[in-house]
């Protein structure tokens, strides 16, 4: 894994641990709908400068192509995610996540026939048993609801991660971003339009929570993640998805007063140690 894949890694891991803070920031002002699009319109106006200054170029390409993976992510994902958050405390929302290097593995096997050594799947084993003492076992919870829709985002990320892999062959991570970013705009939009009554907010706290989404979780770290699966295989980039969780669990215990249980930190001590150990066993065979 090159070291600029691993700087990536680290990037979308604190930026998308972040997001499910503000996203839980702002809902509490906003609705899921109205968030989203407020999101990717954000978004979408960073790369129509990036365009109009010419820093993105946008070249003759089957775009269509790309429908896929737009409707995995940012569609499916983020109205699960969103409404997910909407249900449980952002920490948990954050600990599910790290269920998609599972998925991605799984995913890849059957998808893409990439396969690797028992070493590997161990170590995704180890994070996997990791996330079941962060979410625990206990499926009578009132929140079941929301833990249900954050499996589906998880799910839906898996796609994502694959379909992106496979089209990074022949559309750069700026083209893919932008288009991403488009799509989000136009159809969270349209669903706002027609089913909510979208209003305007002007509270700081959902202000920014709007612009950290829209600027660093949607235009930023999806650049940084398409760079990492164009030149990583998925089964290696979503192993950072597991330092999400962390990040977001301490993101969640520090500024909202979310609880942290003494399990829960056992499970992100063995996702941490399952990240290292892979990156640090990648390493040594680019060396060998």
């Amino acid at each position: 894994m090159h070291f600029t894949v691993i700087l990536a890694g680290i990037g979308v891991s604190l930026i998308f641990g972040l997001s499910f803070l503000f996203t839980k920031n702002a809902l509490d002002y906003l609705s899921p709908m109205t968030l989203l699009s407020y999101r990717f319109l954000v978004a979408l106006i960073f790369f129509i400068i990036l365009l109009t200054f010419r820093l993105l170029k946008l070249e003759k390409k089957p775009y269509w192509k790309l429908w896929k993976l737009v409707l995995f992510q940012p569609v499916l994902y983020f109205i699960f995610e969103t409404y997910g958050v909407e249900r449980i405390n952002s920490s948990e929302a954050g600990m599910i996540v790290a269920l998609i290097p599972i998925v991605v593995n799984l995913l890849a096997i059957f998808m893409l026939k990439e396969k690797a050594d028992l070493s590997h799947y161990s170590l995704v084993s180890l994070g996997f048993v990791g996330v079941v003492f962060i979410v625990g076992v206990d499926l009578s919870s009132e929140n079941l609801l929301g833990k249900m829709l954050m499996l589906l985002a998880v799910l839906s990320a898996g796609f994502y991660t694959i379909f992106s892999r496979k089209l990074s062959k022949e559309f750069t991570p700026q083209q893919i971003t932008f288009f991403m970013m488009l799509s989000g705009f136009l159809f969270f939009t349209i669903v706002a339009l027609t089913t909510e009554k979208v209003k305007f907010v002007l509270n700081p706290q959902a202000f920014a929570s709007v612009l950290y989404l829209g600027l660093f979780s949607s235009a930023a770290a999806f650049f940084l993640l398409n760079y990492m699966v164009k030149r990583a295989s998925p089964t290696l980039t979503t192993l950072f998805s597991n330092l999400t969780t962390v990040i977001s669990v301490l993101a969640g215990v520090i500024f909202r007063n979310e609880t942290a249980k003494m399990q829960q930190i056992f499970g992100m001590i063995l996702i941490l140690l399952s990240l290292s150990l892979a990156t640090l066993r990648r390493k040594k065979i680019s060396q060998s």
